[in-house]
């Protein structure tokens, strides 16, 4: 099964005051790559990030090789970046999305996610920690039609719910919305490991799909 793992960081960051995208620990890794490299790590066949508002600006700070999907659509509605991703990735057998400001999400949740996945590939799947929903979605092929039709403005969170099944995951993370400095303070105090640059590698498919490399030939709720 091919999951291409997507990172949600389209938004303005407008409570943060500055693109989340591009917040850095003490490594000095963006949390966007950070994210991306999760994802890698929890066995998504490729990695891209979702990016709409200050795109050319998140683009020249992220690693070399870590690809990206424009949305420029983002100020209508946050379903359009998932759109975004699915619209860039037809091919993927499902789609596993990652808001970039759930800091800290562990790559063994990611790998429980898509063995789930996995056993029954015909309905969504999203974990939960002590029966709160968490802010990950893995959608099969089958659906992406479906979340295609979405308004812009539609709440995914609420589309999801009657079809996705869900698993209980040891991750609080996966709760985390880090929308104002402090949170990202909070969020700092247990650092995830610092992603290798090696493990992005980028691809030209179309223009909606840019590796960061120069010269280039991408809260879900």
């Amino acid at each position: 099964m091919r999951t291409v793992g997507i990172v949600l960081a389209g938004g303005a960051s407008r409570r943060m005051g500055r693109p989340k995208a591009l917040l850095r620990g003490a490594d000095g890794v963006p949390l966007a790559a950070r994210q991306a490299h999760a994802l890698r790590r929890g066995g998504c066949a490729f990695v891209a990030v979702v990016v709409g508002a200050q795109r050319a600006a998140i683009r020249r700070e992220l690693p070399p090789g870590l690809a990206t999907v424009a949305n420029p659509r983002w100020a209508r509605g946050r379903a359009t970046s998932l759109q975004a991703g699915v619209r860039a990735f037809p091919e993927a057998d499902g789609w596993l999305f990652l808001p970039v400001d759930a800091a800290g999400v562990k790559a063994r949740t990611i790998r429980a996610i898509l063995a789930a996945a996995r056993k029954d590939p015909r309905r969504p799947w999203r974990p939960v920690h002590r029966g709160e929903k968490g802010n990950l979605l893995w959608v099969p092929q089958s659906a992406g039609p479906a979340l295609l039709r979405l308004p812009a403005n539609a709440r995914v969170d609420r589309w999801a719910q009657p079809l996705a099944r869900t698993l209980a995951v040891d991750d609080p993370a996966i709760l985390r919305n880090v929308n104002t400095p402090a949170a990202w303070a909070q969020a700092q105090k247990k650092p995830a490991g610092k992603p290798a640059g090696s493990q992005y590698r980028g691809r030209a498919t179309n223009t909606r799909v840019r590796s960061s490399r120069k010269p280039c030939p991408q809260p879900w709720a």
